[in-house]
């Protein structure tokens, strides 16, 4: 027969790991959010960094500059 002492160190023992395991659920899926968050965020960036060369590019094109140049006059 397992003594009591014996006993309520199993019991110990199991609830501690259940606790263990159950935070470290908690933490890896916080984990995976806060990574997922990152990964759409980054994307949202690369989008309006895309959006902006667009409009760099466009405001660059010597089609678009030439209206804008002086003309040289020759003495």
């Amino acid at each position: 027969m397992i003594s009591r002492a014996r006993l309520r160190y199993v019991i110990f023992v199991i609830t501690a790991a259940l606790i263990g395991t159950a935070h470290l659920r908690i933490s890896a899926s916080r984990m995976f959010h806060q990574a997922r968050q990152a990964q759409i965020r980054q994307t949202h960036l690369r989008q309006q960094l895309w959006k902006k060369q667009l409009e760099l590019e466009g405001l660059l094109q010597p089609q678009k500059v030439l209206p804008y140049l002086p003309e040289e006059t020759s003495p």
